[in-house]
């Protein structure tokens, strides 16, 4: 392999790390409003990445972020996955837990 080919590959690969590692480590940009039936909302100012519990549960999403955010009938970020685009307000059954993906 030519010196010239893997120094592309080497600044692609480092490239790709250095996105994955800036990404871990920020949040969506914008609220997340979680509401249940009753009228209780729980408000989320810029969602850390990852996996975020709403106890006793949701029954709507207010996605007023950048990302889309994706949304658990289980706890712990397990069960079945409904997506909520930015923007978006959906009615999405009861949820416990919700993940933002960037």
């Amino acid at each position: 392999m030519s010196k010239i080919k893997r120094g592309v590959i080497v600044a692609v690969m480092a490239a790709g790390l250095a996105g994955a590692t800036a990404g871990s480590a920020s949040a969506a940009t914008g609220q997340l409003v979680l509401r249940d039936t009753a009228g209780y909302q729980r408000v989320i100012d810029n969602p850390q990445v990852g996996c975020g519990q709403a106890l006793p549960g949701f029954t709507h999403v207010t996605n007023r972020t950048n990302a889309p955010i994706t949304v658990y009938d289980g706890p712990a970020c397990q069960g079945q996955p409904v997506t909520v685009p930015p923007g978006a307000y959906t009615a999405v059954g009861l949820r416990h837990s919700f993940s933002v993906p960037w």
